[in-house]
């Protein structure tokens, strides 16, 4: 039986609104009902595809922690991105397999918080022990020591099957076809691949007194009625049933779309040096690059830039040895350096004797 992983890791309240737009996301409650029926239909194994860019920590602890329950075996197959909390999901097989074009990627966990400094000497407090739980998950697969997994979180470090294969947080690659990147950036709603949170109150504060969608909404949230999850809304029949709703939807979209773009532009400008304006305006206005990424361009190019300039030093000092000096350029015997330079200056004629 298979267990798909697809889109963020999402609350169990948050379900039904991804669902209702057509929008791929898992909740604990969705894959809590796949193993439920597993286990009533005494199947033996579970199959657990992932592509998913991660999401919130404790729902993908609670995803990982019913998969390592399930009795049976549980093949987790990674066949596109098992980013952030999704690689912790991915932890959880008996057997975890990669495709050859597939990406892995461990990082620190993050969060939003505001306050004085007491809050803010809380909020690191508590980042680092979810950081901590989830090294749970990497040790108990790869054997790796805490150290070790808390330098690759601290690098943001993306693996390909190879070498997640070689750090052991996988067992075997696999051999398919290569699965296409799919970019979501025309949709208006999605932000870096989640719905803003300010569209998740508006849905609900907008949708939560609506009896014709009352009894949708709970089956939703419940998972008790097959026929009416089947039911999705997608945005066309929200922009035809809710113009009105739809514009402000799409509205907010955009503005946390533009807030994200002014802050990833003004994150290149900060780190912006003299000699690289070229790469600079490309990751602004073409690549849409983030700042890490234009920052390890930048170290690139200037990397090659110190080799070039250095070869050309070494064949400079080389041509060095190729220079006959003339009988100007040679001292006679006994000759002071005041006659000598006098000498040179009189063989370009700019003596004074």
């Amino acid at each position: 039986m298979k267990v798909m992983i697809k889109g963020p890791i999402i609350s169990d309240g948050d379900q039904w609104i991804y669902d209702w737009f057509g929008i791929p996301a898992t909740s604990p409650v969705k894959v809590s009902k796949v193993i439920d029926n597993a286990i009533k239909n005494n199947v033996k194994e579970l199959t657990v595809t992932i592509n998913s860019g991660g999401g919130s920590v404790f729902s993908a602890s609670e995803i990982y922690t019913e998969l390592k329950k399930f009795a049976g075996n549980v093949k987790v197959e990674i066949v596109g991105l098992a980013a952030s909390a999704a690689s912790v999901i991915a932890m959880s097989g008996n057997v975890i397999e990669m495709s050859p074009t597939a990406q892995l990627m461990v990082h620190n966990a993050a969060t939003i918080s505001e306050g004085d400094y007491r809050d803010m000497d809380h909020t690191s407090d508590f980042l680092q022990k979810v950081n901590q739980s989830i090294m749970n998950a990497y040790s108990v697969k790869t054997g790796k020591d805490a150290a070790e997994l808390k330098n690759l979180m601290d690098a943001e470090t993306w693996m390909t099957a190879q070498e997640a294969k070689e750090s052991g947080f996988i067992d075997a690659i696999m051999f398919e076809n290569e699965v296409g990147a799919v970019a979501n950036a025309e949709n208006p709603l999605l932000v870096n691949g989640m719905l803003p949170q300010e569209v998740l109150n508006k849905m609900r504060e907008e949708l939560t007194n609506d009896k014709g969608h009352a009894v949708v909404n709970n089956a939703f949230v419940n998972q008790s009625n097959e026929s009416e999850v089947n039911n999705q809304m997608d945005l066309e029949k929200l922009k035809a049933e809710h113009p009105e709703l739809y514009k402000e939807i799409v509205n907010i979209g955009k503005e946390e779309g533009v807030k994200a773009e002014r802050n990833r532009i003004q994150e290149i400008e900060d780190i912006a040096s003299p000699g690289n304006e070229e790469l600079i305006n490309k990751a602004k206005f073409e690549t849409g690059a983030t700042a890490a990424d234009t920052a390890m361009e930048i170290l690139k190019a200037q990397k090659e830039k110190g080799a070039q300039a250095l070869n050309a030093i070494r064949q400079d000092a080389a041509n060095l040895g190729e220079i006959t000096p003339t009988p100007e350029a040679t001292p006679k015997a006994g000759q002071t350096v005041e006659d000598f330079a006098d000498d040179l200056l009189n063989s370009v004629g700019m003596g004074g004797k």
